[in-house]
């Protein structure tokens, strides 16, 4: 038997993300600094290479004045 390739991760942008927190006039930097985490973390969720866990998501949407449905589309299952 041979190895079996698994599906390559398709990795969606966070346009709406980026969208939301432009308009507010805040830089990854400045909401990093705001929520309490790391630029690189902000960056890596808007980038759609990481996923916040549920309460974090919710904090994000709260803060960007939107809901998480709207902030992270590419999760609905």
């Amino acid at each position: 038997m041979g190895k079996r390739k698994s599906d390559p991760r398709i990795i969606q942008k966070r346009l709406r993300f980026k969208e939301l927190r432009e308009a507010m006039g805040k830089s990854q930097r400045g909401l990093s600094l705001e929520l309490h985490v790391s630029e690189s973390f902000i960056r890596s969720i808007e980038n759609g290479r990481s996923n916040p866990e549920l309460h974090f998501a919710f904090k994000i949407a709260s803060y960007l004045g939107t809901t998480v449905d709207d902030l992270f589309n590419d999760l609905a299952g």
